[in-house]
């Protein structure tokens, strides 16, 4: 997904997730050219 500022947001194993809104945990970020790019895991799949 997207941030309101563009920033994209990438959801590890998330396809099952798309269009809906849930509690992530940031592991990693990324600046390119292109803007900045997001890294995260699911908050329940990081408490399992």
């Amino acid at each position: 997904g997207y941030l309101s500022d563009g920033t994209m947001v990438v959801v590890e194993d998330g396809s099952q997730h798309v269009g809906d809104e849930l509690p992530v945990v940031v592991t990693g970020a990324l600046q390119t050219s292109a803007g900045r790019m997001i890294f995260a895991k699911p908050e329940a799949s990081v408490m399992a």
